[in-house]
């Protein structure tokens, strides 16, 4: 059997494989509540992400190919003293081999310019194998976020008020809820809403949206909304050096 051919480097201009990382993100929330309502759904969201491939100075994209078959890719986010792990993500063939770690091992060693002391990501506390996998590296979890569809009552909607929202896309492209001249909600598709401003929800109808946030929302009124728990998302973080040291341990649990 011919021994697999593992490329791994930094993905730095638009080309043949981009459809092929887009659609890769699309696997990022399968399996959870909020599968299909985030933004990776959007027809906008392949000309936001050509914009983050431009941006090299706060954004690194990594590939893996196989083969010379793109199988997974990466996002970080740069900051003066932090790596961001915004995404990874594997084709479901490559997943539980090992591959995932290696993979995330020499990303690092691409991006990691000396400078940065602190690894970081968000993680869906249902994803257990992932969860798994950040606290091996020593990560540990600094707080948790929750995922909520929210309607309310159209009867109850503040009319007065709808008139001073108003639509546009961002800078991103995302089709955009302002008020007074602040973003916020995104529009996802034309379907759902997310909400990331809780003043918004006086003025919008979940008739027509399916509305999420993941705002605290323990001071809106419950005779006024009704709220589902979709997922629960935690923030982590460590010390990158520990994820190096955990990275390159042989007996180490992987993706």
């Amino acid at each position: 059997m011919m021994k697999e051919v593992i490329q791994i480097t930094r993905y730095e201009k638009v080309d043949d494989d981009f459809n092929t990382i887009i659609n890769l993100h699309k696997l990022i929330s399968k399996g959870t509540t909020v599968d299909g309502h985030l933004i990776y759904f959007d027809a906008n969201f392949p000309f936001f992400f050509k914009n983050v491939i431009r941006n090299k100075t706060t954004n690194f994209v990594s590939v893996l190919k196989i083969n010379n078959v793109l199988s997974g890719f990466i996002h970080f986010k740069l900051f003066e003293n932090t790596i961001f792990l915004n995404n990874i993500c594997l084709n479901e063939s490559c997943q539980g081999k090992g591959i995932g770690k290696h993979f995330l091992k020499e990303s690092l060693n691409l991006s990691y310019d000396g400078s940065q002391k602190i690894f970081e990501l968000d993680v869906f506390l249902s994803n257990h194998k992932a969860l798994k996998w950040y606290l091996s590296l020593g990560l540990e979890i600094q707080k948790k976020s929750t995922w909520k569809s929210i309607a309310r009552d159209s009867n109850k909607l503040n009319i007065e008020n709808i008139s001073d929202i108003y639509f546009l896309k961002d800078n991103n492209g995302f089709d955009s809820i302002y008020y007074e001249n602040n973003k916020v909600a995104t529009i996802v598709n034309n379907r759902t809403i997310l909400v990331h401003d809780l003043l918004i929800l006086e003025r919008i109808s979940s008739q027509t949206y399916t509305i999420i946030t993941n705002q605290d929302v323990k001071d809106l009124s419950v005779s006024h909304y009704q709220f589902i728990v979709l997922e629960i998302s935690a923030r982590m973080n460590g010390k990158i050096k520990d994820v190096f040291n955990n990275l390159n341990e042989t007996n180490a649990y992987y993706l």
